[in-house]
């Protein structure tokens, strides 16, 4: 096979060249350029509005699906664009869910017993809006539950750090709601030190 060919096939030409973990670091460099946190803010809407980035963010996203997932749940209107990108590339079905605190209800097709993933761009404090995982990810999974529907995970594309205290976002989620936190990049770069040894960003 030629380039010309692998070029043709590929359908993501970086991948037929790149190894997984260089490919995630592009992604991460890419996303920290179009959403710059100097002031420890994340703007997550530039994130989503990269059609490049959605795509790439999506197929690792996947990865993290657990099997037997039959429906994914997101935020409206913050997590529509991450979550149809997830839709779009593994074929899922998903709901939303409008509403804050104890207002949240989920909306569109969902049924007791479905085994549901919750998608969430971005967790944690650093965006200034939502201050910790019982405002951002919580109420996502709380009106899941309240549908009939098994979750298992959050998914987010950003980790801000801790919810509450010392407390890591994995923490609250797993003690309040029995689920499991998985984030693809930290929202901002640890800062190097003298002896600190490359990390993948995964």
């Amino acid at each position: 096979m030629n380039l010309a060919q692998v070029l043709r096939t590929a359908p993501d030409a970086p991948s037929a060249f790149q190894s997984a973990r260089q490919r995630s670091a592009e992604l991460y460099a890419d996303i920290l350029a179009v959403a710059p946190g100097g002031d420890g803010r994340v703007d997550i809407e530039a994130v989503q509005s990269r059609p490049s980035i959605l795509r790439r963010t999506a197929a690792l996203l996947s990865e993290a699906l657990p099997p037997g997932t039959d429906r994914l749940v997101c935020a409206a209107p913050d997590g529509i664009a991450v979550t149809t990108a997830l839709a779009l590339h593994t074929g899922l079905p998903f709901a939303t869910v409008t509403g804050t605190g104890d207002d949240a209800r989920l909306t569109g097709e969902a049924h007791a017993g479905e085994h549901a993933v919750v998608v969430v761009p971005l967790v944690g404090a650093a965006q200034g809006v939502a201050p910790d995982a019982a405002q951002c990810a919580a109420p996502v999974v709380r009106a899941a539950l309240d549908a009939g529907m098994r979750v298992s995970h959050v998914l987010s594309v950003l980790d801000s750090g801790s919810a509450s205290g010392d407390r890591s976002v994995a923490d609250v989620l797993r003690e309040q709601y029995e689920v499991r936190f998985h984030a693809l990049f930290p929202a901002l770069p640890a800062l190097p030190t003298t002896d600190q040894k490359e990390v993948d960003p995964r």
